[in-house]
């Protein structure tokens, strides 16, 4: 959407990330990375720095991450609360499912609160405007920001939290509209 087209190459996690040119290029080995064909290169490391490198390097830049101080801030905002709180959070709820950590109650409960707080404001926000920034289209924030839901609504918030957060919802289905390649059919859990 935003006129650029980037080359996925073949990638092996965890080795790869840990030779020395892969170092070289990216000191603390972190994936995802983004290497441009400019001379010279760009090497960005962090998802968050490569979706805003990639966002500010096209014709959607303004879409995406706001036109004027006020809007980019609030894309910030959604970024940084997705960040810092809802992903994990999220993380928190589905990684035991996964096998990958143990189930702790208290753990669970507090990534509930969490998310049902985050779920809130966004139940206010949306119930006024479309989208997380307050602007007319998807901006970074709403596909963060869904990416994040995606993996909740599909692995860990079941049916009655839908029927409690319903802008939420759906502005997440608006959302998966806009990119229907990216995320695919929307997947709940029952």
């Amino acid at each position: 959407m935003n006129g650029l087209e980037i080359a996925l190459p073949e990638f092996n996690y965890p080795e790869d990330n840990k030779k020395p040119e892969w170092l070289a290029k990216f000191p603390l080995g972190k994936v995802p990375a983004l290497e441009t064909a400019s001379d010279p290169p760009v090497c960005i490391a962090e998802s968050g720095a490569v979706a805003h490198f990639v966002a500010a390097s096209g014709p959607a830049s303004a879409q995406l991450l706001g036109a004027t101080p006020e809007v980019c801030a609030r894309i910030l905002q959604w970024i940084l609360h997705n960040e810092h709180e809802a992903f994990p959070s999220v993380l928190t709820g589905i990684m035991h499912k996964r096998g990958r950590r143990p189930f702790v109650q208290q753990n669970e409960d507090n990534a509930r609160k969490t998310i049902d707080r985050i779920a809130a404001v966004m139940e206010a926000q949306l119930e006024q405007h479309p989208w997380l920034a307050r602007t007319d289209r998807f901006s970074l924030a709403d596909l963060v920001a869904a990416a994040t839901f995606s993996s909740a609504l599909k692995d860990w918030l079941p049916s009655d939290w839908r029927d409690a957060h319903p802008n939420t919802v759906a502005w997440y289905l608006r959302v998966l509209k806009e990119f229907p390649d990216i995320f695919g059919e929307p997947a709940f859990l029952e």
